[in-house]
């Protein structure tokens, strides 16, 4: 137990201190605002069979509680606290992290627990760190951001 408790803090910590060297290529022109976008937007997409998985976890509030932990500790440092790709680590990426709390609502659940699962550079894969069951926990923190307006409320 103390074994996961530890890898848990070492792990993000790592990943932070290592993420200006995963970056590839230039910055170039882009604009604070203009993340990439994933897969109906770019090359990123999940191959049709995982696209078409169907998430297994409830959204009930246990999953968005559980994911939204998740979330805090591994993906919030490059995605921000909202989910908008604006978090402390983003400004060193290229390309720059996406906005999730636009992106979730726009991609099926399969989709993105593919791309949590297996990454792309600079973006690395959780399928090795985290469950199946956290990752899809995570799908449903995301889904949930993603019906929030600028202020964080539920639309």
């Amino acid at each position: 137990m103390k074994k996961i408790a530890f890898l848990a803090v070492l792990l993000p910590v790592l990943v932070i201190l290592t993420l200006p060297s995963w970056s590839y290529g230039r910055r170039g022109d882009r604009s604070e605002d203009n993340h990439e976008h994933t897969s109906r937007h770019s090359s990123w997409g999940a191959p049709d069979s995982e696209e078409r998985r169907v998430n297994p976890v409830p959204a009930d509030a246990a999953s968005l509680e559980q994911g939204g932990k998740l979330y805090r500790t591994y993906c919030a440092a490059c995605h921000g606290e909202t989910g908008r790709g604006d978090g402390p680590a983003s400004a060193n990426l290229t390309p720059r992290p996406a906005n999730l709390a636009h992106e979730a609502g726009h991609e099926r659940d399969g989709e993105v627990a593919w791309k949590i699962a297996n990454g792309r550079p600079p973006m690395p894969a959780w399928k090795n760190v985290l469950t199946e069951t956290q990752i899809w926990h995570v799908v449903n923190y995301l889904k949930s951001i993603g019906t929030r307006d600028d202020r964080g409320r539920h639309r």
